[in-house]
């Protein structure tokens, strides 16, 4: 079925030799564009390309893999439509090596190919998270114990300023998060140096020009003052209103001038002046029934805003006199240099710590093929030799979502083009309102720039904007667009949701309509009312909840009188939210419909068929789970947090705590009171009164060896120390993962929780943990201290593996996920949950912020006074750090609202909503500004709902959004009349007659039920699909000593390390590199020895022949073969174009031929791959090479003729042509045998 590209899209296809920017909307299809894209350039009947020439990268693993899989398949499509053409059968053998890759994978690619010039081993590895979290704590501790060893003035002030006093966590924690932030540059080093000049301002060599961060303050002060404006201008034209404050207008007119003075400022100093000049005129008293009331309110609070905001311009930027601001930064600028030193110092040991255990982590990846490829040549980066040879090889370089790029990627991915040649030859595809992955320190302004700058016209560096969505319904799009167009903008989102970035409806679905003749599959938001619950209001929203709070923080709020309590259902409000959800999904059940993707038909929607999207899974994902689980309703989340502090794991961590070290009292109290012991409260106390003045663990010593101490505690804390000693032996000799299996295993703690509540899954955790001290035990450290100092730096940074996942990601399950684990997937109904939930700020409350462009901001301390204070450049940094996280959320709810295919329903927790909503329609009734909303109220948001519900009275017809409100007496109505039905059923089953007949025709037939036999029994225990090689074996087993009674394994024989370097393949290795060899070999030319092996060095030079394959292969072995009689028919047949190699089949096999003496009609499907066959005047021989070691050739012939028999009967039925020929040329014997 031919596909009808857009015009768009086939400009995507077609355009040739020219940087390509693919501006590609959620949905666009822009995947199945690219593969369409690389499938032209490959079968282009005038050029066309080796796949293996193409650079192509994709942002994750999962995404190459599918990309290499479609691109495979429509090759092997193309193959079926023309068989003969040897490009495309070159195609389907180069894609296996094509590069089709992440951004690590290729430069490790490239690290692996020129690590001659970065001077490394070229057997190095890459290193384990764990592993790299304890080496950066080793060489942490031994910079910083140097510098105090050094105890240079300059340093030590820095730690006092900076640190804790405590300890150096802070100043540690510091140094990484500086490192980890300079290595996304190509220069780390010039970028920190960059960082130490921005606070050195000049002001004392007399410098007249201010800082760049005090121009960035002008405009930030410009941008805040023309909002104050705007509400302003708001305020004058209620005033004007026939009924409006007329006796205000005066003031407000008074406040405008003030603004625009110090709009019209044109240096910081100016604007200083005029900020400390500002007054505010009292607003005049006069009473006049005539004036509205609440225009009047109204009034008020938009002076009091912008009172406010101007407060808060002050306090931010124009809290000292200009030259005390610039003398703050001038008096950081030694620490700054400190902090970039120690930053220096750590990379360079860290590195070197590293090369000595010769592992590499992922930064260096990067670093170390930018330095490969390019050198420096005045000042900047340009291609290096090596990179010349990619330039050669690559026709063209394509970046997938390239909006989540950094400045180092970009580097090395132009570094390869020939770009710096004058031939543009890059194409980006991607979505800059789905880039969502700035914590990675992905640089969407790299997308912008290219955005704004690259024509639309046809030209050597051009734009093609995608943005026909052929995923979603035009409801799910029509509120998308009515959302997106009022609040994103290019100042907050990067980009202006206009009609060029809007979304355009291009998949096709009947309308579902329900009794009124309205849509079933308008898109919702269902506020969940949280005022009563007396939990967590994380809101920061008008109704005036909330504020300031911290997210997941409680407020333990009292309900307002008159309301329901929060006792009727002791809910918190994420259950509250939870709950309603799980009301909505019932009822999609019974009035639902959704496309059925495999038969085109409308049903009634499944579990699996929704999904629930939440920002983060923490708090959210067992809640979630939980309370669907208690409404019956089967839930799947496919990460979960919280793995170190699950039960069963940490009671066995506290376990090896007390191994490597007893004197441990908090462990060794939990490892007493668990499992592993079995001792109660008073148990331990008994302990503790019995040797009051001992340490806890001497205590426990002296209790079980005391002979005055008798009882059950006595021989409880014998056997449990017992058992320790044992396992404590053990340590020294034994692999940690090793002696975990042995702990669960001889104390029956294994036993135990599988019996508990969750068994499997504790199960499972427990596995995890064993799998993770294997993983350990493959890392540069050893032993169980070192292990258990391995979990304890995975607590501390915060890594959490997430608990075991059991559950089947396939199954009728509705799934919980992140946003951002949604990215790229579709479902046909969404839920976006937990738009309340107050955004994260953490990142710009630290002691250091950190911006791409601006650098770093410290605070000024002194020591002397002991005052600390905020310098302006970290203001401006802390302002443009919380302008990008709100741009970045603005994203992430893009990316979940696009997710939707079909129904798209959006929920949040909002105290007091029915008021909240009725005072944004009350501003709205008033004649408020429409599209879009003002950038003041965009930056002041803290949740997703603050920028909806300004949104809510906008909403007319024409808008497919439905806004519903529920709260507890919702909730508590639905409860009870569960419970009623609950307990009316419980009461009938409870009284049932057992002895009455209900109904005769069902009491009949029920023993029928009961006694059934599943007829096909028999045949659930065969094996219903076979290789080949499986069958041969055992038809030559069956023939020599009766059936095979079990598989053996294949045996690898242990070769000692020196050995296996002189080692040749042999038997089945040889054998490999042989097939390989002559699968690869063009049959229709004619070698001899010298050809041969050129043709050998050759396939070894493009990677098409290992290098220890072609080692092993003897040349006269060949020749042989290739002048024997059956060589010289294949020459006849490929010159002829007849012959084949390595040809796959699946056969359909009676499975009596494989079962004799079964009574069973099932067929056995048995696959293979045919070495070669050729047609010779219309029938067809078939050749298997061996190259078994035997003496006789009746021993192949016995053991091979089945094989060969299989391959004759697919062939036969595939082609219709009878196989008048069955060979095996063998290797060993050289010879020719007919089968």
């Amino acid at each position: 079925m031919d596909v009808r590209w857009t015009s768009e899209q086939q400009k995507v296809i077609d355009l040739r030799e020219r940087n390509i920017l693919v501006s590609a909307a959620a949905g666009s299809g822009k995947t199945a564009v690219l593969v369409e894209r690389i499938i032209r350039m490959l079968t282009d009947p005038e050029k066309p390309v080796d796949v293996d020439r193409l650079l192509i990268v994709t942002f994750t693993e999962a995404a190459a893999a599918e990309m290499k899989e479609r691109i495979r398949g429509a090759i092997e499509q193309a193959l079926e439509e023309r068989p003969e053409d040897v490009h495309l059968q070159r195609q389907a053998t180069l894609i296996h090596s094509a590069q089709i890759t992440t951004i690590h994978s290729f430069c490790l690619s490239v690290i692996r190919e020129h690590f001659h010039i970065l001077d490394i081993d070229p057997s190095f590895r890459i290193a384990e998270e764990g592993e790299l979290k304890l080496l950066r704590q080793d060489v942490l501790d031994e910079l910083l114990e140097a510098c105090y060893i050094n105890a240079e003035t300059s340093f030590l002030e820095f730690v006092e300023k900076f640190g804790t006093g405590r300890n150096d966590k802070k100043i540690e924690e510091i140094i990484l998060k500086l490192y980890d932030y300079s290595r996304s540059y190509p220069q780390p080093e010039l970028w920190l140096d960059a960082c130490v000049r921005s606070y050195r301002t000049g002001q004392g060599d007399g410098a007249s020009t201010e800082p760049a961060c005090m121009e960035r303050v002008k405009v930030l002060v410009r941008q805040k003052t023309g909002d104050m404006l705007l509400i302003l201008e708001e305020g004058l034209r209620l005033c004007g209103l026939p009924d409006g404050p007329y006796m205000y207008r005066e003031m407000l007119e008074s406040d405008s001038a003030g603004l625009e003075n110090l709009l019209n400022q044109e240096s910081f100093a100016g604007m200083h002046e005029v900020v400390q000049g500002i007054t505010w005129k009292r607003l005049s008293a006069k009473k006049d029934d005539s004036v509205d009331v609440d225009k009047r309110d109204q009034v008020k609070a938009l002076r009091e805003k912008v009172k406010k905001m101007m407060k808060d311009i002050t306090a931010m930027y124009f809290y000292e006199a200009p030259e005390e601001i610039l003398k703050d930064m001038e008096e950081s600028a030694d620490s700054m240099q400190v902090l970039t030193d120690l930053v220096k110092q750590f990379s360079e040991a860290f590195s070197r710590k590293k090369q000595s255990k010769n592992m590499i982590d992922f930064s260096d990846m990067e670093q170390f093929a930018l330095r490969i490829l390019t050198i420096e040549e005045e000042g900047r980066l340009v291609p290096s030799l090596a990179a010349a040879e990619y330039q050669e090889q690559f026709l063209e370089v394509m970046i997938d979502e390239y909006q989540d790029s950094n400045l180092i990627q970009e580097a090395i991915l132009t570094s390869v083009s020939t770009v710096s040649k004058g031939r543009n030859n890059i194409f980006m595809v991607g979505d800059v309102k789905q880039s969502i992955y700035r914590f990675r320190l992905s640089r969407p302004e790299l997308f912008m720039e290219k955005y704004e700058t690259y024509s639309r016209e046809d030209s050597d560096r051009q734009r093609i904007d995608l943005h026909k969505n052929f995923r979603s319904r035009e409801e799910v799009l029509g509120s998308v667009n009515f959302i997106f167009e009022q609040i994103m903008r290019r100042e907050l989102g990067g980009i202006c949701y206009d009609e060029q970035a809007a979304l355009y409806p291009g998949a096709s679905y009947e309308p579902q309509l329900d009794g009124q003749k309205r849509s079933i599959n308008r898109a919702e938001l269902i506020l969940v009312d949280t005022s009563d619950d007396g939990v967590a209001e994380e809101n920061n929203s008008k109704s005036g909840q909330g504020q300031g709070q911290d997210p997941g923080a409680e407020t333990g709020e009292k309900p307002a009188s008159g309301t329901v309590a929060a006792g009727t259902t002791g809910e918190s409000g994420r259950e509250r939210e939870a709950r309603a959800v799980a009301r909505r999904i019932k009822e999609l059940l019974l009035s639902g419909r959704v496309l059925d993707k495999a038969s085109g038909t409308y049903r009634a929607p499944r579990y699996k068929d929704m999904v629930i999207l939440t920002r983060s899974i923490k708090g959210w994902a067992d809640v979630f789970a939980a309370v669907l689980g208690e409404e019956g309703i089967p839930a799947y989340a496919g990460s979960r947090e919280g793995y170190f502090e699950t039960y069963e794991v940490s009671v066995l961590l506290d376990y090896l705590r007390i191994l490597d070290n007893f004197m441990q009292e908090l462990p060794l109290t939990a490892v007493l009171t668990s499992p592993f012991a079995g001792l109660n409260a008073q148990q331990l106390a008994d302990i503790r009164n019995a040797y009051p003045e001992l340490p806890y663990y001497e205590a426990v010593l002296e209790y079980a060896h005391a002979e005055e101490q008798g009882g059950d505690l006595r021989k409880l804390l014998q056997a449990f120390l017992e058992k320790l000693e044992y396992f404590r032996e053990m340590v020294p000799y034994t692999a940690i993962h090793d002696l975990l299996w042995k702990i669960i295993e001889d104390t029956g703690y294994g036993l135990y929780i599988a019996s508990m509540p969750g068994g499997a899954q504790r199960e499972a955790n427990v596995e995890m943990l064993v799998e993770k001290a294997s993983a350990f035990e493959g890392t540069s450290y050893k032993g169980l201290f070192n292990f258990v100092r391995y979990i304890e730096q995975m607590k501390k940074y915060d890594v959490d593996f997430g608990e075991a996942n059991i559950a089947d990601e396939q199954s009728d399950t509705v799934r919980i996920m992140t946003i951002h684990k949604s990215k790229g997937l579709e479902f046909p109904i969404v839920f976006v949950c937990g738009m309340g939930k107050q955004f994260n700020t953490q990142d710009v409350k630290g002691s250091i912020v950190i911006h791409p462009e601006w650098g770093v901001g410290i605070d000024a301390i002194n020591l002397e006074k002991r005052t600390r204070i905020s310098t302006i450049l970290k203001k401006v940094i802390q302002e443009e750090i919380t302008r990008e996280n709100l741009g970045e959320e603005l994203r992430v709810l893009y990316v979940a609202l696009t997710r939707a295919k079909e129904k798209l329903i959006m929920t949040g927790g909002l105290p007091h909503a029915g008021e909240v909503l009725e005072q944004y329609r009350a501003e709205q009734a008033a004649g408020g500004k429409t599209l879009p909303l003002p950038y003041y109220v965009l930056s002041g948001a803290r949740t997703y709902l603050d920028w909806i519900l300004p949104l809510i009275p906008r909403i007319t017809d024409e808008v497919p959004l439905e806004v519903t409100i529920t709260d507890c007496l919702d909730t508590a109505a639905a409860d009870t009349v569960e419970q009623q039905a609950e307990s009316l059923a419980r009461d009938v089953l409870e009284h049932w007659n057992t002895e009455h007949i209900y109904h005769k025709a069902l009491h009949e037939r029920l023993p029928e039920q009961l006694e059934y036999t599943y007829p096909y029994g028999q045949e659930q225990k065969l094996k219903l699909k076979f290789t080949v090689s499986e069958l041969k074996k055992r038809a030559y087993l069956s023939e020599e000593s009766g059936e095979e009674l079990y598989e053996e394994p294949d045996i690898v024989p242990l070769l000692p390390e020196f050995l296996k370097e002189s080692a040749e393949l042999t038997g089945a290795s040889r054998g490999s590199a042989y097939h390989k060899l002559l699968e690869l070999l063009d049959f229709s030319l004619d070698y001899d020895a010298d050809t041969l092996e050129k043709e050998i060095t050759d396939l070894q030079a493009e990677g098409k022949l290992s290098d220890e394959m072609a080692e092993c292969i003897r040349i006269p072995d060949i020749l042989a073969f290739l002048h024997c009689e059956s060589g010289l028919r294949m020459h006849n047949a490929a010159r002829n174009r007849q012959l084949k190699k390595e040809q796959p089949f699946v056969l359909g096999v009676d499975a009596r031929e494989i079962y004799p003496g079964q009574a069973t009609e099932e067929t056995i499907l048995v696959q293979g791959i045919i070495d070669v066959y050729f047609e010779e005047a219309g029938e067809l021989v078939v050749l298997d090479y061996k190259t078994d070691k035997v003496k006789t050739a009746r021993e192949l012939q016995e053991k091979y003729h089945a094989q060969l028999d299989y391959y004759a009967q697919a062939l036969e039925q595939l082609l219709g042509k009878k196989v008048k020929e069955k060979i095996i040329y063998s290797f060993t014997l050289e010879k020719e045998i007919q089968v």
